[in-house]
């Protein structure tokens, strides 16, 4: 399953050849990514992304979660998907990284957009939700240019790499995702 953003960018599944591409950009984002994103230890390697592309080819397989790359002229320039599903309550939650150098182009607000059409159309979801450290503004500005709402803030919640944060939770309904698209 693929799709497409403009003629340059489009979400794909990993594939174990993308293993080297993913390190790569890890690397080359490092300092960009690191403050927000656990997994981001000096220790990253291409054995860790090919592990990483096993695991979510795997709960892909077994619907628990579902990755995209975000890819510009084959070139993967970030990462997308559905964290985890719950499909007895009907709700998922959408993740993201970007590039440092692919930022404020509104890759990852299209991308959103896709997913939670995908989502709300396709999988069945009723809900979606998105969250980010208090401090990470610009991805705190994805939900909120796409009409989430600001549903709640866990104090003290986050700790990334000995830094304590507040999860900010963004909410979006199905209903609310209608009206929006009809205005």
């Amino acid at each position: 399953m693929e799709f497409q953003l403009d003629n340059q960018i489009k979400l794909r599944p990993y594939i174990e050849a993308d293993a080297e591409q993913i390190f790569v950009a890890v690397k080359a984002n490092y300092n960009h990514l690191r403050p927000f994103l656990l997994w981001i230890v000096p220790e990253y390697s291409v054995e860790m992304a090919k592990e990483f592309i096993q695991q979510s080819q795997k709960d892909s397989a077994e619907k628990k979660r579902q990755g995209f790359g975000i890819f510009s002229n084959e070139k993967l320039i970030g990462s997308i998907g559905f964290n985890k599903f719950d499909w007895k309550c009907r709700k998922t939650e959408i993740g993201y990284w970007l590039a440092k150098d692919f930022e404020g182009q509104g890759i990852i607000t299209k991308a959103c957009k896709i997913l939670i059409n995908y989502a709300f159309d396709e999988l069945q979801m009723n809900r979606i939700e998105i969250r980010c450290a208090d401090k990470n503004v610009k991805s705190r500005a994805i939900p909120e240019k796409l009409g989430f709402k600001l549903e709640g803030v866990l104090r003290q919640a986050l700790c990334r790499h000995s830094q304590i944060y507040d999860d900010i939770i963004y909410g979006l309904l199905k209903q609310d995702w209608r009206e929006l698209s009809e205005k």
